[in-house]
């Protein structure tokens, strides 16, 4: 059995990871799945640098809003193919957009009805606050692994890959479990925060084996 669950949209963990900022935030998800829609002057902040990020950065561009995309990397878009990139960037070029790279949010809180945002970077301890009415995040995703670990004890392999017959071609043959009924393994987002590529590559690579 493969588990191909993929993850959920993870919270950045602002205010130096305690997460308090995080009620404060939307994700990219919230923004392309329509929960909600952005106005006014609105933060991008992006740490994955997929196309989750961008795909809800041109839709609020779309919408007319006032976009800052504020990224740790020192390109947009780091996951994102060079082909991939022009859609993205004429989108920008035509709305109302800054982008700035080699920073990071460091925290978010409410201030005179607005949210407040200090802007840092890894390089010092400079801090610059951004008054904005919308703060959105893609931080990658959390592994949907639930239904994994529920099956995981019935399983013959104990949801385990023998990772010495993955890089020699074998097929899975471990046992950790004689009570268990199958096997059990999983791909994709469901074991980490990853891209589409990855999880086809783990999925071709587990079941020309099995």
């Amino acid at each position: 059995m493969v588990i191909a669950t993929g993850g959920l949209p993870s919270l950045p963990g602002l205010d130096g990871g305690a997460g308090e900022g995080d009620e404060l935030t939307y994700t990219s998800w919230d923004v392309i799945g329509g929960d909600v829609t952005p106005t006014g002057d609105v933060l991008m902040w992006d740490e994955a640098g997929t196309h989750s990020s961008l795909t809800a950065a041109e839709i609020m561009t779309r919408s007319g809003v006032n976009l800052e995309i504020i990224t740790p990397e020192r390109m947009l878009g780091i996951e994102v193919g060079g082909m991939n990139h022009v859609p993205y960037a004429r989108a920008f070029n035509e709305g109302s957009v800054r982008i700035t790279l080699n920073q990071r949010v460091l925290d978010v809180r409410p201030e005179l009805g607005r949210l407040c945002v200090d802007i840092g970077s890894d390089h010092s301890d400079h801090r610059e606050p951004r008054h904005v009415d919308y703060v959105i995040a893609d931080s990658g995703t959390t592994a949907n692994a639930g239904l994994y670990f529920e099956l995981k004890p019935h399983s013959t392999n104990l949801g385990a890959v023998d990772y010495g017959a993955f890089i020699e071609g074998r097929g899975q043959s471990l046992v950790r479990n004689e009570e268990g009924s199958f096997q059990l393994f999983r791909i994709g987002d469901a074991v980490a925060s990853r891209n589409i590529h990855a999880a086809i590559y783990d999925a071709a690579r587990l079941m020309q084996d099995l």
